[in-house]
């Protein structure tokens, strides 16, 4: 049996403190360094190798080649995925944010923004399309 009178002191000693949990959301919060956030894609820099899709443990990513688009002028001969577009399906509610897209990605087309309210009442929500 416990006895009340072991707790005053503690109480006592945390009533002159400021809390330690923080008003979110009504004070902005500051995302800290290294955080990894949603994988956005850079449209114009990818080549559609889809080593993100192959490395993506948690099958999250999808890459499309979209139609040329008609008013384009022709590709260079010789010059490889040139006027080539892709667009990334990214599925929120299977990412992990480990960030292992970003770290394969030969040309950079992929990176982590700080987004961390990804919170969606439906999974459509959770679907992005980045072309």
């Amino acid at each position: 049996m416990l006895k009340a009178g072991i707790f005053i002191p503690e109480l006592l000693g945390n009533l002159g403190q400021s809390p330690v949990t923080r008003v979110y959301p009504f004070v902005e919060s500051v995302v800290p360094e290294g955080f990894r956030g949603t994988p956005r894609l850079r449209p114009g820099a990818c080549i559609g190798c889809k080593a993100c899709v192959r490395d993506c443990t948690a099958e999250a990513i999808e890459i499309e080649q979209l139609p040329p688009d008609p008013n384009a002028p022709p590709p260079e001969p010789g010059k490889k995925n040139v006027g080539k577009k892709f667009k990334m399906i990214l599925y929120l509610d299977r990412c992990v944010h480990c960030a292992r897209c970003a770290d394969v990605c030969p040309k950079d087309a992929i990176w982590l923004d700080e987004e961390f309210e990804v919170a969606s009442f439906t999974r459509d929500a959770l679907r992005l399309e980045m072309e």
